[in-house]
């Protein structure tokens, strides 16, 4: 039950204006019994403008970037929020795959930049109009931009009602991409998508994680470094395994429209793309001989566990 109020609880915080205390109304949220304002935890909800409310809001929409949660419960107990949860996730879940399942294959470009990464507006928008100019097919997970005036990017702490996070894009943009992509916002099912035939292209943070998923499902990637190690990455991507292009930036450190349209249409339409997508094919298949039951990843983890195991005796 909390964690369903949890994850309801920003959407809660837009429709109540007043003080708690003073809201008549029978709260309702997902799968769960209606209760009343004064059932709310009172050393967060006593006071709006108190710094308990803020960092209880905070961190409700932080959980929205989560993949996962681990209940301490069982489905008899709480089967209508499990339920009701379930059918949050598998919303988005439906919608990309019914999407995707009506495209052509290797037609859709990927966009998204982890769980924690983010741009200014200025970039946002750069970036909606870069993916508009290609002219190719894509699937963007957007987020809310950084309202910071010193970084072009800055790792999300907040999330967002999924209707306020479209009024970032550019006037216009949904109406002249509809046939053109999809924008999913906060979340999408990474590595679904990434394994999909329709999928043709990943433009990528170079997270480690992404960049792995992206070569086991083969989807060549176009690279857009944020921090940490992603800088590093972004090199082997792109010099040492040679199955990406790199985005360039102006003297101000932003990716402007026309050079987005041009390494996504590079990409997926380009001269490079057939041996690139050679490249990659092959160590896909490398990496399903490793996740072998004889393979060097297995082999290698079972060492680990032996050696772990000889320690501790």
């Amino acid at each position: 039950m909390t964690t369903s109020f949890n994850l309801y609880f920003p959407a809660l915080h837009e429709q109540v204006s007043c003080e708690y205390k003073d809201h008549t109304d029978l709260i309702q949220f997902p799968g769960c019994l209606p209760i009343c304002s004064q059932d709310l935890p009172p050393e967060f909800f006593h006071d709006r403008s108190s710094v308990r409310y803020s960092f209880f809001l905070l961190h409700s929409k932080n959980l929205s970037l989560a993949h996962g949660f681990l209940v301490n419960s069982f489905s008899k107990m709480e089967a209508s929020t499990g339920r009701a949860l379930q059918e949050e996730h598998n919303k988005t879940t439906k919608l990309v795959y019914m999407w995707l399942e009506n495209q052509t294959p290797n037609s859709v470009l990927y966009v998204c930049f982890g769980s924690g990464g983010t741009f200014s507006q200025q970039q946002t928008n750069e970036l909606a109009l870069g993916l508009e100019l290609s002219g190719q097919k894509f699937l963007w997970v957007l987020r809310e931009p950084s309202k910071s005036k010193d970084v072009d990017y800055k790792i999300a702490s907040i999330g967002n009602d999924d209707n306020d996070l479209l009024k970032y894009l550019p006037h216009g943009f949904l109406e002249r991409t509809k046939e053109q992509g999809l924008v999913v916002p906060l979340w999408a099912p990474q590595t679904k998508i990434l394994s999909h035939n329709s999928t043709g292209g990943f433009l990528t943070h170079c997270g480690w994680n992404s960049t792995l998923e992206s070569i086991v499902s083969g989807v060549p990637m176009v690279t857009w470094p944020l921090f940490g190690d992603q800088r590093m990455n972004a090199i082997l991507i792109v010099e040492g395994l040679k199955v990406g292009l790199k985005i360039k930036f102006n003297e101000n450190d932003i990716a402007e429209r026309e050079e987005i349209a041009k390494v996504v249409k590079d990409l997926m339409l380009g001269e490079e793309r057939s041996e690139i997508r050679q490249r990659i094919e092959e160590l896909k298949d490398e990496a399903a001989c490793a996740l072998a039951g004889d393979g060097s990843f297995t082999r290698a983890l079972f060492e680990f566990g032996t050696r772990v195991e000889n320690f501790s005796l």
